[in-house]
C-alpha cells in the first residue's frame, strides 16, 4: 500500500497543478478596462455616449455615430482585450461612415469601460451583440438593415450571434471557427508552461460556471449562416500570428460561398491598413444592398 504521506504529497501536487491551472483561466478571462486614448472624435465624427444593455443585463459602454438620413446601421465589436477605440476600429468607422451606415461601437463585457467580471472569449459575449440588435431595434434600425462586423474575438461572437437575428450581413476580420482547436494550438505561445498546464486549463475552463469553450465553434454557425444566405466576408492574414490562418479556412470550408479576403504580410487584425481595405468592404457592402 502506498505510504500516506506519500499519498498526501502526489494529492497537494495534483491541487497544486489544477490551481495553477485555475489562475491561467482566471487570468485569460479576468477584467481588462482602459479608459479611451481616441474617440470618433479623433478622426473628425460627431458622437453619443450611450449605454448597450446585453440580454442578460450587463451594461455596455458605447458610442453611437449617426449618419445622416439612413435606416442602414453597423455594429463593430472588439476582440479579447480590445476596445472600441483602438485604430482598427475608428478607421473601419470612417468606412461605414462614408457609406451612409449609422455605427455602434461596443466594449464588450469586463472590457474597456463596460461593466461585467468576466470575459468568455465568445461564449456569454454573444448577449452582448444580441443586447446590441436590440437596442437598434428600439430606435427603429430593422435587423435587415443593420450589418455585424467583429475582429478576432469580436468576429467569432458576431458570427455566433447572427443565425436566426435577421441581420443583413456578416463580417468577420481574423475571427477563429473553432475555439477548443485554437486554445490546444496557442496556448503554449500565449501561457508559460502552457504545454505542461494545458489539461488543466481546459478541464476547468469546461467546468467554469457559465463558459464552454467547447460551445465556442464559429464554424457552425458560419454554416447556419450560408443554409440561410445571410452574406458573409472573411478576412485573415496569412501571416497572422495569433489567430492562425486555419482558422479562416474552417469558416470558408462551412460557408463555401462566402467572400474570402486573404491577405499577406499583415498581422493580426491588421488589414485596415491594407490600401485596398475600403475599396475591399465597401464592394462588399454594395453586393449585400
Amino acid at each position: 500500500m502506498m505510504p500516506r504521506r506519500l499519498l498526501a504529497i502526489l494529492a497537494a501536487l495534483f491541487l497544486g497543478y489544477l490551481g495553477v491551472g485555475l489562475l491561467v483561466i482566471l487570468w485569460m478571462t479576468g477584467p481588462k478596462r482602459k479608459a479611451p486614448w481616441a474617440t470618433p472624435a479623433s478622426v473628425g465624427l460627431g458622437y453619443e455616449h450611450v449605454e448597450v444593455p446585453s440580454t442578460d443585463g450587463i451594461r455596455l459602454r458605447s458610442w453611437w455615430v449617426p449618419a445622416e438620413d439612413s435606416s442602414r446601421a453597423v455594429v463593430l465589436v472588439p476582440g479579447w482585450g480590445g476596445y472600441k477605440f483602438e485604430d482598427h476600429l475608428l478607421q473601419t468607422l470612417l468606412v461605414y461612415h462614408d457609406a451612409g451606415y449609422n455605427v455602434l461601437m461596443l466594449d464588450l463585457r469586463a472590457q474597456g469601460e463596460s461593466k461585467g467580471t468576466r470575459r468568455t472569449l465568445g461564449y456569454r459575449e454573444v448577449r452582448d451583440v444580441r443586447g446590441a440588435l436590440a437596442w437598434l431595434r428600439s430606435r427603429g434600425y430593422a435587423p435587415d438593415q443593420t450589418v455585424l462586423h467583429g475582429w478576432s474575438m469580436g468576429g467569432a461572437t458576431v458570427l455566433r450571434a447572427a443565425p436566426g437575428s435577421g441581420v443583413a450581413a456578416v463580417v468577420e476580420e481574423a475571427g477563429y471557427g473553432d475555439l477548443p482547436l485554437l486554445l490546444r494550438r496557442k496556448l503554449p505561445e500565449f501561457v508559460r508552461f502552457g504545454r505542461l498546464l494545458e489539461p488543466a486549463i481546459l478541464l476547468l475552463g469546461k467546468l467554469y460556471p457559465d463558459f464552454d469553450y467547447e460551445g465556442v465553434m464559429p464554424q457552425k454557425e458560419a454554416a447556419m449562416l450560408s443554409e440561410g444566405g445571410v452574406p458573409l466576408l472573411i478576412i485573415h492574414s496569412l501571416d497572422d500570428g495569433v489567430v492562425p490562418y486555419e482558422q479562416a479556412r474552417l469558416l470558408a470550408a462551412a460557408y463555401p460561398d462566402a467572400s474570402v479576403w486573404t491577405l499577406e504580410s499583415y498581422g493580426h487584425v491588421e488589414a485596415y491598413e491594407h490600401p485596398e481595405y475600403a475599396q475591399r468592404l465597401l464592394g462588399f457592402l454594395s453586393s449585400i444592398r
